[in-house]
């Protein structure tokens, strides 16, 4: 089978990482003789480092991140030979002019939602978008029951057309937690909590900011590290860093390298994830896998990815934020509990996954 995956969004966000895994698992399946893929110029150097197989044949162009590649991509892809069999796109990102068999993934519709402020014709382009992938795709997979929930809520359409695919995450990440900085020192001295994820408004982080301000009597030496990108000059981070009272206490990460935020979780006491809404939710998965209790929003996508293994609280409540973050600091864990949190991973095997993806493909070409 010759395969198309779409590397538009390769080191960014979280969309880039489901793109790297997959890509590995589709890398080591014998049913997939080759694969072709489209990555942005500006990311060649890092591409050809972290993917030399030579199955992977990649073309390097330069995109715009914005509604025009969808009119001009599919004239690029169309040129590509040989003519892949299936093409895959790990976004709702399908070109219009597209020849071929198309699969899509929505990994979540968080654009078009009460959750995220935007102006109405922002929100009607999302719209827009996500229709057309809908339409175009001959399959289109959701990354958790959730996600294919909210698609069905907000453009309805044949249930029977969707499927539920979770996003593999990386190997390195064996389901045996481990210190995978042993014999490091810390880019951040002392106890700290963690955030890792974008400064998206819908991640909450207020609600974590004014948590942590909760927590400075009984953990008066404890720090609060965030490391995620800024999507604005000034978000509510920054306004919420200024009034909490202990700005010599947080410390953020806007642009850590994978090195970085691999240190960052080896070194946690504990990792806190306060969003509102999630396509899946990656990070406190990561944070179990490396043995650091998660304290997570009480929300139906993070009990479906997270199960038992995280302490939840009320998303819109700081003062219970602040109760399960001191229940993780203060109440020991048994070794079972640390174990069973890391050997979740193994239900996102990226060869696993990308086996799932390859049945689907293979019944878009008997169709």
């Amino acid at each position: 089978m010759k395969l198309y995956i779409d590397g538009l969004l390769f080191r960014h966000t979280g969309v880039g990482r489901i793109y790297e895994n997959l890509l590995d698992g589709f890398a080591a399946s014998p049913e997939i003789s080759s694969i072709c893929t489209l990555v942005p110029t500006a990311r060649k150097k890092e591409f050809l480092e972290r993917f030399p197989s030579k199955k992977i044949e990649a073309t390097f162009a330069d995109f715009s991140l914005d509604f025009r590649e969808y009119f001009k991509k599919g004239f690029l892809i169309n040129s590509l030979k040989p003519l892949s069999d299936v093409y895959y796109f790990p976004f709702h990102n399908v070109p219009y002019f597209l020849g071929g068999r198309a699969v899509c993934t929505v990994c979540d519709v968080i654009p078009i939602t009460p959750f995220f402020p935007l102006p109405w014709h922002v929100r009607q382009r999302f719209r827009i978008a996500f229709s057309h992938a809908l339409k175009r795709s001959s399959r289109v997979i959701c990354i958790s029951e959730f996600t294919k929930s909210q698609v069905l809520e907000y453009f309805g359409g044949d249930p029977g057309r969707l499927g539920v695919i979770y996003p593999p995450l990386s190997s390195n990440l064996s389901g045996v937690t481990q210190n995978p900085v042993a014999g490091e020192a810390p880019i951040v001295e002392g106890d700290y909590l963690l955030y890792v994820g974008n400064r998206h408004v819908h991640k909450n982080l207020k609600c974590l900011i004014e948590a942590f301000a909760l927590l400075a009597a009984q953990f008066p030496e404890l720090k609060l590290v965030i490391a995620g990108r800024r999507m604005r000059v000034r978000d509510e981070v920054d306004e919420a860093v200024e009034t909490c009272g202990r700005r010599n206490k947080i410390a953020a990460f806007t642009e850590a390298t994978d090195r970085e935020i691999d240190n960052l979780y080896g070194f946690a006491k504990v990792f806190v994830f306060p969003t509102l809404i999630e396509g899946f939710g990656i990070p406190p998965l990561e944070a179990m896998a490396r043995g650091v209790a998660a304290v997570c929003s009480d929300i139906p996508v993070l009990r479906e990815s997270c199960g038992g293994e995280a302490i939840y609280a009320k998303p819109d409540d700081a003062q219970d934020f602040a109760r399960a973050i001191t229940k993780a600091l203060t109440v020991p864990r048994s070794q079972a509990e640390v174990d069973a949190g890391g050997k979740r991973i193994t239900r996102f095997c990226p060869e696993d996954i990308a086996n799932q993806y390859i049945e689907v493909f293979r019944e878009c070409l008997k169709r």
